[in-house]
């Protein structure tokens, strides 16, 4: 049996040690609708007053998922500059082109009940989906598993797609108490 040289175990030992604090790869996760961002859930001393029945914020909802969906495509870039997501982005479009169809018919009913401007409504998502960008280190990453999981097989349907970040309740947008 051959000795080591004292350089070469060194060597080898090092090697070992740095291999095993490598960070491992993350298994990939498959697609499911588990990426939103949690928020504080309240209900405020009127919600009854304010409360949107489940019809309408199902409506309300698809329609911030695509506007935070569309923010998301514009704000998050490859390395050389280019949309990260503007393919996946156009695949939902062509996916779900008839529940945005519909979904638009049906804000303008909501909207109209609520007295509410649909254009600043839209661009009130829009807005408050760009600050996400700058508070969410996952932003990217949230809006990659959005992705994943709106254009993934067993999703039908926009109304199965959570936003990435719930904007109902800063906006005053509750749930009727039951």
């Amino acid at each position: 049996m051959t000795k080591m040289k004292p350089m070469f175990a060194a060597g080898l030992l090092l090697s070992l040690t740095v291999a095993a604090c490598a960070p491992k790869p993350l298994a990939e996760k498959k697609p499911a609708p588990d990426y939103q961002m949690k928020v504080a859930q309240f209900s405020p001393p009127n919600a009854k007053q304010i409360c949107y029945d489940q019809s309408s914020l199902t409506t309300y909802y698809v329609r911030m998922l695509q506007q935070e969906l569309a923010v998301g495509t514009l704000s998050c870039q490859n390395a050389d500059g280019s949309r990260k997501y503007e393919k996946q982005y156009g695949d939902l479009l062509n996916k779900f082109s008839g529940d945005l169809s519909t979904n638009a018919g049906e804000l303008k009913a909501v909207v109209a009940k609520r007295k509410i401007n649909m254009d600043v409504l839209v661009t009130e998502f829009a807005n408050r989906e760009a600050q996400r960008r700058n508070d969410d280190p996952e932003f990217c990453s949230r809006l990659d598993r959005a992705f994943a999981w709106a254009l993934s097989p067993g999703v039908t349907s926009l109304t199965q797609v959570p936003p990435p970040h719930d904007l109902g309740p800063e906006m005053n947008t509750f749930p009727c108490p039951k």
